[in-house]
C-alpha cells in the first residue's frame, strides 16, 4: 500500500507514515500466524501456500495473504513462491528454538490490543482504559509477565545478597517469578508473597517451599510485618502518582526498623529508555494509568514517605534496583 505513496524524487513522500498507520495489521497477521501454527508449519525449508494452507488448516488465499505480509515484515523468507521462517522467527515463533515467545502473543492479541483501541482517551486523561481481565485474560496477562522477568528475576537473586535477610514480603509477587530463585539461592530465607486471592490461589496450589501465598488487595488489606527485606518487583510502573505514595506508606507503615525496601523496574534516567522498554509507558497508562518513571521522581516520594533512598543498581537492562531504608 505504502508505495502507492512514495516519491522517489523531491521532498520526502509518506511512505513511512502509512506504513504505521498500518502497523495494527501486521500485529494482527502475526497474532494470526501464531495462533494457526503458521511458523511451525513454515520451518526452515521452503513450503509453498498450498502446503501451509495444509498444515495449518486455513484456506490457502489465508495463507498467502499472511505469508506476504509476514515476509514484508521480515518474519518470513521468500524463496521463489515458497516461504521459510527467518532466523529469530525460527527461534521464538516455532517451538523449535531456545525460547518460546508464541504464549505471549495471546496476552497481546486478547488484553493488550484491544485496550489500545481506547488509547486517546489514556493520553488525554492519564487513567488506565483495560477493562477488569476475566480468568483467560489473567492468566495470559500473568504468564507473560512471568516470561518477560524471568530474566530479571534471576539476575536480582545473583545480584543483591539477600545473605543476611530472613523473611521476604514479595508484594504484588504475580507467580512468584522473582521469589523462585531468590529462595533458590538462599536457603536461609522465606517468603511472604501477597497478591490478588486469585493469583496467589495459584502459586499457593504449587507448594513452592519456604514461600506462603496470601491473597488480598494490597491498598485494602493490612501489609503482613516482621519482614527485614521488603520486594516490590514491575509493580510501581503500573500505579499512577498518588497511588505510588500510598503505596509507599503503606509499605513503610508495615516495615520493621532494619527493613531494607527494594524496588524493581524498568526506571527512566536522563538517558533515553532502552529499546527494549519503548513500549513501556504507553502499556503501562493503558493498563491502569502508570508510566515508565524517573529515578529523582521516585527518590523524592520515598522522601516524603518515610523512607530514605540509598542508591541505584544496575541491573541488565533495561531494569534497575532502588533501595531504600526506613528514615
Amino acid at each position: 500500500m505504502s508505495r502507492v505513496f512514495e516519491s522517489p524524487d523531491g521532498p520526502p513522500g509518506p511512505a513511512r507514515i502509512i506504513d504505521l498507520y498500518c502497523g495494527y495489521m501486521i500485529s494482527q497477521t502475526l497474532f494470526a500466524a501464531v495462533e494457526t501454527g503458521l511458523f511451525a508449519a513454515a520451518g526452515p525449508e521452503p513450503a509453498t501456500p498450498a502446503q501451509l494452507a495444509e498444515r495449518c488448516d486455513i484456506p490457502e488465499r489465508s495463507a498467502r495473504a499472511m505469508a506476504d505480509l509476514l515476509a514484508d515484515a521480515g518474519l518470513l523468507e521468500r524463496d521463489g513462491a515458497a516461504f521459510r521462517t527467518a532466523p529469530d522467527a525460527e527461534a521464538f515463533l516455532t517451538g523449535r528454538g531456545p525460547a518460546d515467545l508464541r504464549p505471549m502473543a495471546r496476552y497481546w492479541a486478547t488484553v493488550s490490543y484491544p485496550a489500545w483501541g481506547n488509547a486517546i482517551e489514556a493520553f488525554r486523561t492519564r487513567r488506565g482504559v483495560r477493562p477488569v481481565l476475566n480468568k483467560a485474560q489473567t492468566e495470559a496477562y500473568e504468564s507473560t509477565v512471568a516470561l518477560v522477568t524471568a530474566e530479571t528475576a534471576a539476575d536480582l537473586a545473583r545480584t543483591y545478597d539477600f545473605g543476611r535477610n530472613r523473611r521476604l514480603l514479595d508484594v504484588g509477587g504475580g507467580y512468584g517469578t522473582f521469589a523462585r530463585p531468590i529462595l533458590s539461592a538462599y536457603e536461609n530465607l522465606s517468603v511472604t508473597l501477597i497478591d490478588l486471592p486469585e493469583v496467589a490461589a495459584a502459586v499457593a496450589g504449587q507448594a513452592i517451599p519456604r514461600l506462603t501465598a496470601i491473597g488480598a488487595d494490597i491498598f485494602e488489606s493490612p501489609l503482613p510485618a516482621g519482614h527485614d527485606v521488603i520486594l516490590v518487583a514491575n509493580l510501581v510502573h503500573l500505579l499512577p502518582p498518588d497511588r505510588i505514595t500510598e503505596l509507599f506508606r503503606r509499605l513503610r507503615a508495615a516495615a520493621t526498623p532494619e527493613a531494607t525496601l527494594l524496588l524493581v523496574d524498568w526506571w527512566r534516567t536522563d538517558r533515553a529508555p532502552h529499546p527494549s522498554a519503548r513500549y513501556g509507558a504507553g502499556e503501562f497508562l493503558i493498563i491502569s494509568g502508570g508510566d515508565l518513571y524517573q529515578v529523582d521522581e521516585v527518590a523524592g516520594w520515598l522522601t516524603e514517605t518515610g523512607w530514605k533512598f540509598t542508591g541505584l543498581t544496575e541491573l541488565p537492562p533495561p531494569s534497575g534496583l532502588l533501595v531504600a531504608v526506613p528514615d
